[in-house]
């Protein structure tokens, strides 16, 4: 005890460093309710399978096994401690959110929650909520000594400096992303600490050269970072730098290849004694022994052609959810914090190099600089932490590369510890002695301040409850069911442009929750009844189903619901709104008036752009080769048998030279039932488009017949274009390049019943 005390004291600051952590760590895990980060309930899934059936799962898309091709050790220490607890269902399926991911790649707190989270989540712990957060909490201590170990790996690296282990450890201890995944069920925190582990034990290799003990320990790290996790295999080159430098020093060319071989051989048949059984396992079942390809039959394989033409663009994606992109990314912070992370980490980058190439046009260390000076042994050290950082990017690359999911940061967790360091010595060595000191001070209250800014401005409020209001002074008492009243509402703007949104602003007053949850629909209707726009959600913005309401609670939200870009010019829209389940349909809405399904709340104006050169223009982009820039539908509302003519406006961008494209008009109901097409040639029956003159526009009429049987409902026109020789179609690229799909949802039409 007196030792640790001692130890602290010599070590204050860091241990402050990783207390914060902890506690900040604990505030992450407490907000974000069990199961919403990534993949978080396949991964307590397989801690529970190993904890209640005392085995290991085999990879397959069953319940409990979709992770089971991961190396068992960060789940066997969370089902250590967890075990007793015994949930009634280990493997239940929690309640998702039909609304889940609306607009999710914009900042804001509306459906970002993946799945529903009732009151038996809460404090205090119990069942599966208890369970998750045991686990939980364990992946906070790997994370932790992923922290304490990158304050280490600064504090040997440049001991002279230790204000640059403290902003290193600052730089990943307050880092939001690591915080938020230090409270959830995962193995890339413990994949961050094995990283960390080895680079630290690489550093006392390159600085003070490789032993016995140093040999044993990186065979053992090594192998129980194979039991961690697979990409951790890459690790080996960070070893053979480090085994390489320390071997430079000796002037016994035969002695060091020696001492190479046999430091190799120790360390690769350690490894193999500790994690071999893993892979021979997977061998043995999936005929491989890693398992990776057994999980490609299952969530599927990005072709490496496309996967190189995606990797740069997915870059960007990875940097944001490497510092903060919480749940399946549907949450993020605003760019700005993107961008100024990202000049902090440049600033680092060429600070070092700064100093590096400094040292380098000095033979010696000045005296009389208080500056950081690299010499022989600093560069061998710099080389060693700048593998890390390559090795680690290169698996993250090489995974955005084969994998649709692969655009993770998380993945660049074992690489975090090494790269904070090379920032924190960049942004600080070139300073005075005076100066590093506050500026460790700047960076860690600045970390700091990014994370409770993450945790209370953007996590916290996605996954809230509406909070309590006052009545409006005069309510309108509109009687929803037997379970709500409506006390007041709004619709905003009054004349709105396509593409842009309308917000629906009401005041609820709850009676009593239901057995089963209503939805909240938000119906924008043109005055012959079609469809304009159509929004759903539960209340609350999806946090706040009915089952759990809370009787009495009167609160007020803002529903937004987006014109389509196609949505037709001039109209009215008059907008609706109801509860309603799925299985049970919709709750009577009862006014003084009197009782409907739905109630009528307004109306806006949709306006044409008076700038516009075409019938509701706009711009839709396929493949770069055409673009829709307006159309018209005459009529919308007809019967079955009647023909409706569609006129498209298409703009030649790079129309293909060697071969022709056609285009396709298909009336769908749903997805996959087609009740009529006009596919061919645009503009003319023998027209081709390989003639066409790029930046003229072209005006292409085609007709559509509805067959006699249709059924009365809302039919969607289903628009794009297609290769006449090979029949694939063209793509939609959005503004940045990203393919959206490749058809295009038109506009609606409505199909009355028989006269």
């Amino acid at each position: 005890m007196r030792r640790m005390v001692s130890l602290i004291r010599s070590h204050l600051w860091a241990a402050l460093i990783v207390a914060a952590y902890l506690i900040l760590g604990a505030a992450f895990s407490v907000a974000n309710p069990i199961h919403e980060a990534t993949d978080e309930l396949r991964h307590y899934r397989y801690v529970r399978y190993i904890a209640d059936y005392g085995q290991l799962p085999i990879q397959s898309d069953e319940p409990g096994n979709a992770q089971a091709h991961h190396p068992p050790l960060y789940y066997a220490s969370a089902a250590l401690a967890s075990f007793w607890v015994h949930p009634a269902e280990p493997l239940y399926e929690p309640l998702p959110n039909p609304q889940w991911g609306f607009r999710n790649w914009e900042v804001g707190i509306d459906n970002k929650n993946l799945y529903l989270h009732g009151p038996e989540e809460a404090w205090p712990y119990r069942d599966v909520s208890l369970a998750a957060h045991l686990a939980r909490w364990v992946t906070l201590l790997w994370g932790a000594g992923a922290v304490a170990l990158t304050i280490a790996i600064a504090r040997v690296a440049f001991s002279s400096r230790p204000a640059i282990a403290i902003a290193a450890g600052a730089l990943i201890a307050f880092n939001p992303m690591f915080l938020y995944l230090g409270g959830a069920v995962n193995n890339d925190v413990p994949a961050a600490l094995m990283g960390a582990a080895i680079t630290y034990i690489c550093l006392r290799v390159a600085q003070d050269g490789l032993t016995v003990r140093r040999t044993f320990l990186l065979g053992g790290l090594y192998g129980l970072a194979l039991l961690v996790k697979f990409n951790l295999i890459g690790l080996l080159a960070v070893i053979e730098i480090a085994l390489l430098v320390s071997a430079a020093g000796d002037g016994d060319a035969k002695a060091n290849r020696w001492k190479f071989a046999q430091a190799n051989a120790i360390i690769i048949g350690l490894a193999l004694i500790v994690a071999g059984w893993w892979y021979a396992r997977n061998a043995i079942l999936y005929g491989e022994p890693t398992g990776f390809l057994r999980l490609t039959e299952i969530w599927g394989f990005r072709p490496p052609r496309v996967g190189l033409a995606l990797a740069w663009r997915e870059l960007a994606y990875a940097w944001s959810s490497l510092w903060a992109r919480f749940g399946y990314g549907q949450i993020p912070v605003p760019d700005t914090f993107y961008a100024a992370i990202g000049v902090l980490c440049g600033m680092g980058v060429a600070g070092l190099a700064l100093l590096v190439i400094r040292s380098r046009d000095t033979e010696e260390e000045s005296t009389s600089s208080t500056r950081l000076w690299i010499g022989r042994t600093q560069r061998h050290v710099l080389l060693v932490l700048a593998s890390s950082v390559f090795v680690n990017f290169a698996t993250l690359y090489a995974y955005i590369v084969i994998s649709p999911a692969g655009a993770m940061g998380r993945f660049f967790f074992p690489g975090l510890p090494a790269f904070a360091t090379l920032v924190a010595v960049g942004l600080l060595g070139p300073l005075p002695e005076v100066g590093q000191r506050f500026g460790t001070v700047m960076i860690g209250l600045g970390m700091i301040a990014c994370a409770l800014i993450a945790l209370c401005g953007y996590l916290i409020p996605a996954y809230a409850i509406p909070p309590a209001v006052t009545s409006p002074p005069e309510p309108l008492n509109i009687e929803v069911g037997d379970v709500a009243r409506i006390l007041a509402y709004e619709v905003t703007p009054e004349t709105v442009l396509p593409g842009q949104p309308i917000d629906v602003t009401i005041t609820w007053e709850v009676i009593r929750p239901t057995e089963q949850p209503y939805a909240l629909f938000i119906h924008v209707l043109n005055p012959d009844g079609a469809l304009i726009a159509q929004r759903d959600t539960y209340t609350g913005l999806g946090n706040y189903p009915s089952q759990w309401w809370r009787p009495g609670h009167i609160y007020t939200e803002t529903y937004r619901i987006y014109l389509p870009q196609t949505a037709y010019t001039p109209d009215i829209g008059l907008v609706e709104v109801g509860l309603y389940n799925p299985d049970l349909g919709r709750l009577p809405i009862s006014t003084s008036q009197a009782t409907d399904s739905a109630l009528g709340i307004g109306q806006v104006e949709l306006a044409a752009d008076p700038s516009a050169e075409y019938p509701n223009q706009i711009f839709v982009n396929w493949d770069n080769h055409f673009a829709l820039v307006g159309y018209t539908i005459e009529p919308r509302v007809l019967h079955p048998g009647e023909k409706t003519w569609v006129t498209l406006y298409w703009q030649a961008l790079d129309p293909p030279r060697e071969e022709d494209f056609k285009v396709f008009l298909h009336v769908m109901e749903g997805w996959d039932n087609q009740w009529a097409g006009n596919d061919g040639n645009p503009v003319e029956p023998d027209g081709f488009t390989r003639y066409w003159v790029a930046g003229q526009v072209y005006e292409d009429r085609r007709k559509l017949r509805l067959p006699p049987d249709i059924p009365p409902g809302e039919y969607v026109l289903e628009l794009g274009w297609f290769s006449d020789t090979d029949g694939e179609r063209l793509n939609i690229l959005a503004s940045d390049g990203h393919i959206i799909d490749n058809w295009l949802a038109l506009n609606t039409i409505r199909v009355l019943p028989h006269e």
